[in-house]
């Protein structure tokens, strides 16, 4: 008997009239949480975009603006940390204009949720998580907490 409730509750959120505003409501709070970030990610992917790129709205279990184009080439070439694919910086992801695959788009997509999670604290929160990782002895990329968790979401796929 004292389960009834929950149940109740369960099959509540399993309505579509339920569910659909609480996705919405939560990815605008995870928005407003991530904007110093993603802030951040549009001043990249605006110039991405006015110099010959696209801009895409990509939705998934996430929203995200997806900037692709010969600057975003050229920025993943030469990033500091080395030769990159893609990379999500708040609710933008820039990413290669050729040969962007699902499976690719899917991580980054795992790092926006991530930023939506963590909201401005992210960066810091990477940034130590690969301190942490090396610090140990490991890798700063394969060992980070983040990417750990981002390549789950891929195999998910």
């Amino acid at each position: 008997m004292k389960w009834q409730p929950r149940l109740r509750v369960q099959r509540m959120f399993r309505k579509r009239y339920v569910r659909r505003p609480l996705f919405w409501a939560t990815t605008l709070l995870g928005m407003i949480w991530a904007s110093p970030v993603t802030l951040f990610g549009l001043l990249i992917g605006l110039p991405v975009a006015l110099f010959s790129g696209h801009l895409h709205v990509v939705r998934g279990h996430t929203v995200a603006l997806l900037a692709r184009g010969p600057i975003a080439d050229w920025l993943l070439k030469h990033h500091p940390f080395g030769p990159m694919n893609a990379m999500a910086l708040g609710h933008v992801v820039i990413a290669e204009h050729q040969g962007l695959s699902s499976r690719v788009l899917i991580h980054e997509l795992a790092h926006v949720r991530q930023a939506a999670r963590w909201g401005p604290l992210f960066p810091f929160a990477y940034l130590a998580s690969s301190i942490w990782a090396f610090m140990r002895g490991r890798d700063a990329y394969w060992h980070n907490r983040f990417e750990i968790a981002a390549r789950k979401a891929e195999k998910r796929f």
